[in-house]
């Protein structure tokens, strides 16, 4: 019912040698403990390099069987869909040939379906609810690391649901990254784009986001992990404590879990719950914490944004719950929680700049826009959530019209120089050609979507007040005043 780590290796071996086109597998630099060796997959297609990635892993927790499954059957179904233009279907939720391309034509989508092949190996031939890695924990009789608490995220404080003995479930090692499974999820974090993450888990039917250690707030900025000791082996202990997280960032990521949420309900109408990871129960070491927390503790690496997904609910027995009889249905919960994630990681923006313009200089600018003023007041991210809403079926439009495309890419380049040099001013030739692009599109991408219409029309508002006006001011217009206001 479930492959071993053999066929599991098999399948990824298989679509890379049948689909070299469209597939890449990679060796990750260290073996498992037992010598084991760990893949990774590459999906993508079409042109151009430099991509945004989304890296997705299962198999942290060995006695979760049906999360690797799950990942290497997504794998199948991409690279069908995408060289045969079929749909992708399961149960009552569709993505169309055109949404898988626009998927695999605009990010690099990269599976380790089995981070831990010694743990699964063991659940799968000596005892079916161990949890962790092999590691022998010297001095005891004890063996097995928590690899979901091995990162260098608050590393080694025991709050909640971590242990620095080595005898329990949940124990984080002799050191952040002690582990080399764990070191190989740092590697691909360190050494591609990454953009979004998610570590596939089970069970409860959530999607987690940050923080775990503590709860979030958006006000006080001195309030950072960064501040705080670690291998402490004891909890928090600072009364109060709540970890910043940035109005923008909260925004995305409960925005996000909120569609994953609704894309696994259409499947067949399970209700996973968005939440923050401490709302289920505290943790540090977390790869979720851990991917999101990289650009803060260091601020010159981009930005991840890091999600948990437990999958299938709680049942009669824990067994089951872990690895029921027949997963057939979880896993199509999870594949479509997971190409949701994907599919939300594209950025028309990046489409445009990589493909059409060959350079992100323009884009960076509108980037530091959104994130540097827009974000900063409630009606800028009100704007934010607007274009995030239309992105994907502009996209969508964008990537099968090369004329539309150009003069989008056109667009985005002169919004760029606007932005960039304060004495200039937005022209009458730029109102028309922009409410010109946004009269196609909304006739286009909101052929049948009512709101996506609106969203196109309150941009075409916006241009129209910009003539004349240099872009500062219009950024400002647009901090101060919401899509809904007059």
């Amino acid at each position: 019912m479930y492959r071993t780590v053999a066929q599991i290796d098999s399948v990824i071996s298989q679509l890379a040698t049948s689909f070299p086109q469209l597939c890449t597998r990679t060796q990750l630099p260290e073996p498992s403990l037992q010598g084991r060796p760990v893949f990774a997959l590459r999906l993508r297609g079409g042109p151009g390099g430099n991509r945004r990635g989304v890296l997705m892993v299962g198999g942290t927790h060995a006695r979760e069987l049906m999360n690797p499954d799950a990942l290497v059957e997504l794998a199948v179904d991409l690279v069908t869909s995408y060289l045969n233009g079929t749909p992708v279907v399961y149960g009552g939720r569709t993505w169309t040939a055109l949404d898988v391309k626009l998927v695999l034509e605009s990010l690099d989508v990269w599976i380790v379906p089995c981070i831990n092949p010694d743990g699964r190996h063991r659940v799968m031939t000596v005892d079916n609810m161990w949890r962790g890695n092999l590691r022998d924990n010297p001095g005891t009789p004890c063996d097995g690391v928590d690899l979901n608490r091995n990162a260098d995220f608050v590393w080694g404080v025991t709050e909640g649901q971590t242990s620095c003995s080595p005898c329990s479930e949940v124990f984080v090692g002799s050191g952040a990254f002690s582990e080399p499974e764990t070191r190989n999820v740092k590697h691909l974090l360190d050494t591609r784009h990454i953009h979004s993450f998610v570590d596939v888990h089970s069970f409860s039917e959530l999607v987690l986001y940050p923080w775990g250690h503590a709860h979030s707030q958006t006000d006080d900025p001195a309030q950072r992990f960064t501040g705080l000791p670690t291998g402490t082996c004891a909890p928090l202990a600072v009364p109060g404590y709540r970890e910043y997280i940035t109005a923008r960032d909260l925004l995305r990521f409960s925005t996000v879990a909120g569609r994953v949420v609704e894309a696994i309900a259409a499947v067949r109408g399970r209700a996973y719950t968005p939440q923050t990871g401490r709302a289920l129960y505290a943790t540090t070491g977390t790869q979720s914490d851990y991917a999101y927390s990289r650009h803060i503790a260091q601020p010159a690496l981009h930005k991840t944004y890091g999600f948990t997904i437990e999958t299938g609910p709680r049942v009669e027995t824990l067994e089951d719950s872990f690895h029921p009889r027949d997963p057939t249905l979880i896993k199509r919960d999870a594949k479509a929680g997971v190409l949701a994630l994907a599919q939300q990681s594209v950025c028309a923006f990046d489409l445009i700049g990589v493909r059409l313009l060959g350079r992100q200089t323009e884009v960076d600018a509108l980037r530091r826009v959104r994130d540097e003023q827009l974000a900063t007041t409630e009606p800028g991210r009100e704007w934010i959530t607007l274009i995030e809403r239309v992105e994907l079926p502009v996209a969508a439009v964008l990537l099968e019209d090369e004329r539309l495309a150009g003069r989008a890419a056109a667009l985005i380049e002169r919004a760029g120089k606007l932005v960039e040099d304060e004495k200039l001013v937005v022209t009458d030739e730029d109102v028309a050609l922009g409410l010109a692009l946004v009269g196609e599109l909304a006739e286009r991408a909101g052929a049948e979507d009512e709101q996506v219409r609106g969203d196109l029309k309150a941009v075409g508002v916006v241009l129209e007040r910009a003539r004349g006006v240099p872009a500062d001011a219009v950024v400002r217009e647009l901090m101060g005043r919401g899509p809904g206001a007059e």
